[in-house]
């Protein structure tokens, strides 16, 4: 996603991650990967709870990606156990497509 950015926001999207870690690390990981969006902290995971990606452990959250709408209503969803999965750009582009 932080490739193609500049697609994602010319289809009306705004990318953001979220992650259990603390702040601080993932502060540390975005300027490792040179992410050009926001990661935020879900310590509590009270969102990654709302959305049922929490691992089986209990430890972290599952590969999730999902499309909102200006209402906040989800429109698209992906959940993987393996983080290394993800939904092609073209196929998320597609989707926000659909939502104009």
């Amino acid at each position: 996603m932080a490739a193609n950015l500049d697609k994602y926001k010319a289809a009306g999207a705004e990318v953001l991650a979220i992650c259990v870690d603390a702040p601080e690390k993932n502060r540390e990981l975005s300027e490792k990967l040179k992410l050009n969006f926001p990661v935020l902290a879900d310590q509590g995971h009270k969102v990654i709870d709302a959305y049922s990606i929490l691992d089986s452990g209990g430890q972290i959250s599952r590969a999730a990606v999902f499309i909102l709408d200006k209402q906040s209503i989800v429109r698209w969803s992906y959940v993987a156990d393996d983080y290394k999965i993800r939904p092609l750009d073209e196929v998320l582009l597609g989707e926000l497509a659909k939502i104009k």
